[in-house]
């Protein structure tokens, strides 16, 4: 079974949202299709959703990078800043631009004050609409923990929006 395709757009997309590099996104995604393929054929077989699979694969190796970020931006100079996303094409660059960067940016700069656990679960389960039972296995924590950890995440966000003008 060959899982190129629509999964490569949603793990990059889940990557960056955890990660703020794009850079970085697109090795998580590189490191997880490695993972897949060095699979045996048996093993593939085996999974019954690589996509899910994939993902779970993709949001540990985010956890991983996460906790070694945090150590490199302690040492770094200066106040970090997630990397905005490239905009794909806009109907109208000269009014959204601006607007679409300083929401990204805004976004990004609330997830870095989240712990990498609760970005995993925000991100997952508010953003990607995954069920706490799929963010439990990616987490390696029971269901109930991980609500508690988007319902944090969530609570972190609350004093961002009230802040917007």
């Amino acid at each position: 079974m060959t899982v190129i395709g629509p999964e490569r757009q949603q793990l990059i997309g889940l990557a960056y949202r955890l990660l703020g590099s794009v850079s970085d996104a697109e090795d998580v995604v590189q490191e997880a299709y490695g993972r897949w393929y060095a699979l045996t054929g048996p093993q593939r077989e085996a999974i019954e959703s690589p996509a899910a699979w994939l993902t779970t694969v993709a949001g540990r190796i985010c956890l991983d990078l996460l906790g070694s970020a945090r150590v490199r931006r302690e040492r770094y100079v200066g106040e970090w800043l997630p990397e905005p996303v490239p905009a794909g094409r806009l109907a109208d660059p000269a009014d959204r631009v601006t607007r679409d960067e300083s929401v990204t940016m805004a976004f990004l700069v609330v997830l870095d004050a989240m712990t990498p656990a609760e970005r995993v679960a925000f991100v997952l389960h508010d953003v990607f609409g995954y069920p706490f039972a799929e963010v439990a296995t990616v987490l390696g924590r029971t269901p109930a923990a991980c609500r508690q950890l988007a319902g944090s995440a969530r609570r972190r966000i609350g004093p961002a929006r009230a802040t917007e003008p």
